[in-house]
């Protein structure tokens, strides 16, 4: 099927999708594990110190590929959002700030994570992240495009999209931008984006379907000719194809230099 097929089949029968997710046996144990021991922790230390429950929640928070930067992490739960200088606060990518408010160990002393819908909650971003993954085996593009439709609620600057590889994958795919225009100007880049979509937009349903069916089309169109009767995105002109790569992840070299982007 074309990534526009896939897509629609796994974001329509979701709760399906989910289900089977939540029954394979090692999501099971994770989960198993995560409820009975985060209401055990209090502080940062603490919870670094468990592995399990650490990369538990750094993947449900999309941030797996920083589970390493220990430093960088304790540095953002230590500190908390309270502060407008807070690390968390400083950077655009909103993730950072997402695990610091969730688990709020500066705040309440982690006494958030003994609330069963702030847990509950925190197993759903999991699972959500987990399936997400298993559809790159599939189709790399479906797992960009999940990916998007979940965050979509948090953009609300281009900032943001640009300091996410996957935000920016699919946006410069879906508008036909070269991969090359990220090494411009970020003021004159985002002037550029500006231009050409309007970001309120992705948090308008029917917008979001639209701009999500347009990247789905123009990805098969870039990455390999979608099959017969696949329907295609209108006005787009054939471009060079080439190899598909899994892209959801935070690039570590770069992840300190985004609290030199502008706040907001």
């Amino acid at each position: 099927m074309s990534t526009l097929q896939d897509f629609r089949q796994v974001s329509r029968n979701r709760e399906r999708f989910e289900g089977a997710m939540r029954a394979r046996p090692d999501v099971q144990r994770n989960i198993e594990y995560f409820q009975a021991n985060i209401g055990k922790v209090s502080t940062a230390e603490e919870f670094l110190k468990d592995d399990k429950l650490y990369r538990f929640v750094m993947e449900a928070f999309d941030l797996g590929s920083q589970i390493y930067a220990r430093g960088l992490i304790r540095k953002v739960l230590n500190e908390g959002v309270s502060d407008p200088a807070a690390t968390a606060n400083r950077m655009s990518d909103t993730k950072f700030k997402e695990l610091a408010t969730a688990l709020a160990f500066k705040e309440t002393g982690g006494a958030t994570l003994k609330e069963p819908a702030i847990v509950q909650a925190i197993i759903d971003r999991y699972v959500d992240v987990k399936l997400e993954v298993s559809s790159e085996e599939k189709n790399p593009a479906v797992r960009l495009a999940l990916y998007f439709q979940r965050r979509s609620t948090n953009i609300n600057n281009w900032y943001q999209v640009l300091a996410d590889r996957a935000l920016q994958k699919v946006v410069f795919t879906a508008l036909d931008i070269p991969e090359q225009a990220a090494l411009q100007n970020l003021d004159r880049l985002k002037e550029r984006l500006e231009s050409r979509f309007d970001i309120k937009d992705f948090k308008k349903p029917e917008k979001l379907h639209a701009f999500l069916d347009r990247f789905a089309a123009m990805y098969d169109l870039k990455n390999g000719a979608p099959q017969a009767g696949t329907a295609a995105a209108p006005s787009i002109a054939p471009v060079r194809r080439g190899g598909r790569a899994s892209i959801v992840s935070i690039d570590p070299s770069v992840t300190m230099s985004l609290l030199r982007f502008p706040r907001f």
